[in-house]
């Protein structure tokens, strides 16, 4: 059964990591999660975001990190994608949790490295139990030192890795993590790793697929993989006209 996961909300049709992103992807009930990206503010709120900076996404500039979640939630995170997205702000962890609650699922990725925000993972997970979401969400990183210390903080949350190349000695490292999922680049998928994968009970995914060829290809070949992207109508239009399931 193929996974659905809109890659910062529905990117493709709206600003990434916006609440008019996640509400498009949560239009569909055939995509099953939403991935979305989160950071401190310089008061230690998780918002969500994608980049270090600002200036890319919001009409702001400098570092997440050095301003306060009022001067974030001041900033305007749409125009920049199309107008008529003007006034989009940028979430918190929080907002977007109670607006996912008990309608789909969420792969949160904290945007850690080599500790550059300290005490995010307890600051998460306490979000996590606030929002009484534990169980809706799979917490993720490129830091597997950081789903090293989630897995030590709370082992009932669920985490993954996320890897930028080929995986050397991948088992070893989700049982270093006490991970359960891993994410790559889709161009390194292939059959041994995936039936690897799944007898180990390993939940596997795969990013940014957005060609329709690579995603026909990939269907095609792998019918149960977690699939992330921007566009998810590009892959139900696949599933749905060759009768797969979702």
């Amino acid at each position: 059964m193929v996974t659905i996961v809109a890659h910062r909300g529905w990117s493709g049709e709206a600003p990434e990591n916006t609440m008019a992103a996640f509400r498009l992807a949560m239009s569909d009930p055939d995509i099953a999660f939403i991935e979305l990206d989160v950071h401190l503010s310089q008061d230690g709120v998780p918002v969500v975001i994608h980049d270090h900076t600002l200036d890319r996404t919001t009409n702001g500039s400098g570092r997440v990190s050095e301003h306060t979640l009022e001067e974030l939630r001041g900033l305007d995170a749409g125009s920049w994608f199309a107008e008529r997205f003007a006034g989009e702000s940028i979430p918190t962890l929080e907002e977007v949790l109670l607006l996912a609650k008990g309608r789909i699922g969420l792969h949160v990725e904290l945007k850690t490295m080599g500790g550059c925000y300290p005490g995010i993972e307890e600051e998460v997970l306490l979000c996590l139990e606030r929002c009484g979401m534990k169980e809706q969400v799979v917490l993720s990183s490129f830091d597997h030192d950081s789903m090293k210390r989630v897995h030590e903080l709370d082992p009932s949350v669920r985490t993954a890795l996320i890897y930028l190349g080929k995986p050397v000695l991948l088992l070893e490292q989700l049982r270093y993590a006490g991970a359960s999922g891993a994410s790559l680049h889709y161009a390194f998928v292939t059959r041994e790793l995936v039936e690897v994968m799944a007898a180990e009970g390993i939940d596997l995914g795969v990013w940014t697929v957005d060609d329709s060829e690579a995603l026909e290809d990939l269907i095609g070949k792998y019918p149960d993989l977690r699939i992330t992207t921007n566009f998810p109508d590009r892959v139900l239009r696949i599933v749905r006209g060759a009768g797969a399931r979702v």
